[in-house]
């Protein structure tokens, strides 16, 4: 898409500001690898865990015990990208900004930005389509009002 390769070359990317909801994540010991770095498969689900807590603040996906609610609907990933930019180290406390990139009939692109002392690390990029009873659905209005006021402060 295009409105995707522009959002993922947009230099507002890489400043945290711009991302409307950010995620503190601790690094853990296991997510290093053998040179010390935070190992690509931890940051995948940095960005994951990230989207899930952004999920069930603004739209209520989860109880709070951390299960599933049983619920109409689900979003489910479609694509996701990962763009490594500087290398992640162990010990600290990352931030994921998270922000909508678009809402589409049934889908939403959500972008997010891995930061460590306001330097960006990596950037991603999540499409979730929304299903209801294991059909892909529009994103109903209520949601879709909630998703865009937490897009992404755009450099363009």
């Amino acid at each position: 898409m295009q409105t995707q390769e522009r959002a993922r070359r947009d230099p507002a990317r890489l400043e945290q500001a711009r991302y409307p909801w950010v995620h503190d994540i601790r690094a853990r010991f296991a997510d290093v690898d053998n040179l010390g770095h935070i190992n690509n498969v931890a940051v995948v689900a940095y960005y994951e865990d990230a989207r899930a807590a952004f999920n069930s603040k603004h739209l209520g996906l989860f109880s709070r015990t951390g299960s599933v609610k049983a619920g109409p609907f689900h979003f489910l990933v479609a694509r996701s990208s990962v763009d490594y930019l500087a290398e992640a180290r162990y010990p600290g406390t990352f931030q994921v900004g998270v922000g909508i990139g678009a809402v589409g009939r049934s889908s939403v692109v959500y972008l997010a930005g891995l930061f460590r002392d306001g330097a960006c690390l990596g950037l991603s990029e999540t499409v979730l389509v929304h299903r209801v009873a294991g059909a892909t659905t529009p994103v109903p209005a209520d949601r879709r009002a909630l998703l865009e006021r937490m897009a992404f402060r755009s450099g363009n």
